[in-house]
């Protein structure tokens, strides 16, 4: 069919003329990209009950650089005498804000060896940020408020997510390969070794994995 000839047949049947052209390009290889993968995690605890504030991430088992997307800047804020959210999980050289939402002072320090920072004594208004350049596990504290901790755990990968209150997490834009999950937990410190599970992303639909910790989460401190 001619040029005019497929005018003339999208004016009189568009959607037949649809069908036959996306069945052409599958023929020819040259189909539309359809997305990656997408990777649903669930962590449970000792106890069996579902499990929050669980970094999961993949790592590529088979390409060991992986090139960063910029981000960004991610906030800790200091809101009813609580680092808020209580763990973040940031790519490495991510900045990270850390404003002060309460009516009273604190002190910002990490004696972390992937950062250690210290913002002094500040009692409203936004610091400048901090830039997260290592990987590691970082434990923010106040020295004011000794109840008052944060966890940031600095990935060298982009894919990465966190549980919510069902124990559930999302990693999107997986491609085919095969990859190592690990699942890290704050309460594990920052010595004992993540979770690891190893799959194989072979198509382009949901994987599934999950996680079974061997404690109860500790409860977090509540403010005096």
């Amino acid at each position: 069919m001619n040029g005019a000839g497929w005018r003339l047949a999208a004016l009189l049947n568009p959607t037949r003329v649809r069908w036959q052209l996306a069945a052409g390009l599958l023929l020819c290889g040259l189909a539309p990209h359809v997305g990656a993968a997408t990777l649903l995690a669930s962590a449970i605890d000792k106890a069996g009950a579902p499990m929050v504030d669980v970094v999961v991430y993949a790592i590529s088992t088979e390409s060991k650089t992986v090139p960063a997307i910029p981000t960004d800047a991610v906030t800790i804020a200091q809101d009813h005498q609580q680092f808020s959210p209580y763990v973040t999980a940031v790519r490495t050289g991510t900045a990270v804000r850390f404003p002060n939402y309460d009516h009273i002072e604190h002190h910002v320090k990490s004696f972390s060896p992937a950062k250690e920072f210290e913002i002094k004594v500040y009692d409203s208004g936004t610091p400048p940020p901090v830039l997260f350049d290592k990987p590691g596990i970082v434990v923010v504290y106040c020295l004011l408020h000794e109840w008052m901790r944060a966890y940031v755990l600095v990935l060298e990968t982009n894919y990465f997510g966190k549980t919510d209150a069902s124990g559930t997490a999302s990693i999107s834009g997986l491609k085919e390969g095969s990859y190592e999950i690990r699942a890290w937990h704050p309460d594990m410190g920052t010595v004992k070794p993540a979770l690891l599970q190893t799959i194989n992303i072979s198509d382009r639909t949901a994987a599934q994995v999950k996680f079974s910790f061997d404690f109860v989460p500790r409860k977090r401190r509540a403010p005096k």
